[in-house]
């Protein structure tokens, strides 16, 4: 396989780029038996949130590697006096050590015990991703029979390295508060473990020092059964744009806009316009790539070697996508 092809295929876009891997060993991340997990709901002004977020970068990201405390924004609809934050958090280890650490490190948060609760580690996953529980991962199992909601939506990303002031945060909240009823921000903590790791050692290099990455989405339901509904995307996707651009680009991480590669962005584009396609058809699909959204899933260092590990591995480029690793041009 190859150094790099190893090094490529852990993090370096999915085998939508490399191929098929058909084994795969793994070392396993040893938990407790009991995990403790809360997921409350925060209420108030926008100043009062903007307080409490602003209050979260600085403790989030340096919490024990035990703990994982993130953010949701959910906050859609007609402006509003009342905003609301909610806290996902889990933290490997007993309900009185949670408490006792964030009463210390986050009294802001004002956690109750009763909005703590212990249990195993696979049924806080569930919880974390929105079910009552791990069983009923069974239900979301496709059933040709059973109507399933029909729901769209799109997503940006973007990682932060210095705390957002909180007027910053009150624009944000603001700018929530006037959108659709789908929109809302998610803020991931990094730090710990992430940190620890260096920008190449994997092609994954947004580490040491970012304090968070922030997941903008807006999620609609198209109001019709005809296939062009679910292209009928223009408004939500203004919105998303004018958050993206307009609300949190003094904000995030820049030279370049850094972005998260799981949630790939057909419009990542630091130009964005008609003169950066213009451009774009002057440039080879790998220098293309580069400047649109390579330097920002990757850093250039990590995607120049993704395209030395693709050319290696798939030199005619059968495994491709619309941001799929390009192989460097044949010579000749």
């Amino acid at each position: 396989m190859g150094e790099d092809v190893f090094w490529a295929i852990r993090g370096g876009g999915g085998g939508g780029s490399w191929g098929v891997v058909y084994a795969w060993k793994i070392r396993l991340v040893e938990v407790p038996k009991t995990v403790t997990v809360f997921t409350p709901t925060r209420n108030g002004t926008k100043a009062a949130l903007a307080g409490l977020v602003h209050r979260w970068q600085f403790v989030a990201p340096a919490l024990p590697d035990e703990f994982y405390l993130s953010v949701n924004l959910t906050i859609g609809g007609p402006p509003i006096w009342q905003q609301e934050d909610a806290v996902i958090s889990v933290f490997l280890g007993p309900k009185e050590l949670a408490l006792s650490v964030l009463r210390e490190k986050f009294p802001e948060l004002d956690l109750a015990e009763a909005e703590v609760s212990e249990t195993s580690w696979i049924e806080s996953a569930a919880r974390l991703a929105g079910l009552s529980s791990a069983a009923d991962l069974a239900s979301r199992v496709p059933n040709p029979k059973a109507a399933s909601p029909k729901r769209a939506f799109q997503t940006k990303t973007d990682f932060v390295r210095q705390p957002i002031p909180r007027d910053g945060l009150t624009a944000l909240l603001r700018f929530l508060a006037g959108g659709p009823p789908g929109g809302y921000v998610s803020l991931d903590p990094y730090g710990g473990a992430m940190a620890r790791a260096g920008a190449g050692d994997t092609p994954f290099p947004h580490r040491a020092g970012v304090l968070y990455g922030a997941v903008y989405v807006v999620v609609w339901e198209p109001t019709a059964d005809d296939v062009r509904a679910w292209w009928d995307v223009e408004p939500y996707s203004r919105w998303l744009q004018s958050l993206y651009w307009a609300v949190m680009l003094p904000y995030v991480s820049r030279d370049p806009r850094a972005a998260y590669v799981n949630y790939l962005d057909l419009d990542l584009d630091p130009r964005f316009g008609e003169e950066s396609i213009r451009v774009n058809r002057s440039l080879s699909a790998v220098d293309r790539a580069r400047v649109t959204w390579g330097a920002a899933y990757f850093t250039v260092e990590n995607y120049d070697r993704l395209v030395r590990a693709k050319t290696l591995i798939d030199p005619d480029n059968v495994f491709n996508h619309a941001q799929s690793i390009p192989p460097l041009q044949k010579q000749g």
